[in-house]
């Protein structure tokens, strides 16, 4: 009767394979004492935060200087220029000293009626604006 060979070196049932290297062991098993979980995370998030920040503020900055030369920026003084015709008006804001203008604002009226223009002597052409559920009425006179 023969034995059957006895292999070399049996490994236990429950012992990892000797094939594994002990760094991915290692790595599975979690961050060493050194790395503190979600340390790094924090950077990355701020800088999301600082970035939405300044694009908020870039936004606002932005739709200040680009509404400045609207109508409903008006206030008595100002110069407006009409690039538009009497039927289709398209007024906006101008410095006062470019060629462009045409117009000094006289008086402006919230939530009123044209009518309310007719006490400025020097008036010559009024511009309604209707936003929303407000009205803008302003008293132009000519610019000279």
């Amino acid at each position: 009767m023969t034995t059957p060979p006895i292999p070399a070196a049996a490994e236990p049932a429950d012992a990892e394979p000797a094939t594994e290297p002990a760094t991915e062991r290692r790595a599975e098993a979690g961050p060493g004492p050194a790395e503190k979980p979600g340390a790094r995370r924090g950077v990355p998030g701020v800088l999301k935060i600082a970035g939405l920040v300044v694009a908020i503020v870039a936004a606002l900055l932005a739709a200040a200087y680009f509404a400045r030369d609207t109508p409903a920026a008006a206030k008595a003084g100002d110069c407006a220029h009409n690039a538009g015709n009497d039927a289709k008006p398209d007024v906006s804001l101008v410095d006062c000293n470019s060629a462009d203008a045409e117009f000094t604002v006289l008086k402006v009226v919230h939530g009123a009626n044209e009518q309310d223009c007719q006490t400025e002597p020097a008036l010559v052409a009024t511009y309604v604006e209707t936003r929303r559920s407000s009205v803008l009425v302003l008293c132009l006179g000519v610019h000279g």
